[in-house]
């Protein structure tokens, strides 16, 4: 599981790549977007490849938790709650994937 998210870095890199060519030919983001993105100083690939990294160290440490839980190293309600933070992070980056997937199948039937 790490490693598919571990494969959204790529991704968002190549998504950003796509944004920066769109704005080349032409299309410019609206006003909000460009004071979002001045202030926030921030592309949307570092941000989405961060955003990545944060779920796959949330997974990384719910693994070792409930490693060192199953070695008696750990206490179980510190177990139980580093898995439950590790599942909330996989709901979450698999929702986040279905929206960009779905952002991405309502682009490609645009007409234009």
């Amino acid at each position: 599981m790490l490693n598919a998210i571990s494969a959204l870095a790529p991704a968002a890199s190549h998504l950003t790549q796509g944004l920066q060519s769109l704005g080349a030919a032409g299309v410019r983001p609206g006003p909000a977007a460009e004071a979002a993105s001045a202030q926030a100083g921030a592309d949307f690939g570092s941000v989405f490849a961060g955003v990545a990294q944060n779920f796959i160290d949330n997974l990384a440490q719910g693994e070792a938790q409930a490693v060192a839980g199953v070695q008696g190293k750990a206490a179980v309600q510190d177990v139980v709650q580093a898995v439950m933070s590790a599942e909330q992070s996989l709901q979450l980056a698999m929702a986040m994937r279905d929206k960009v997937v779905g952002a991405y199948q309502e682009f490609m039937h645009m007409a234009i």
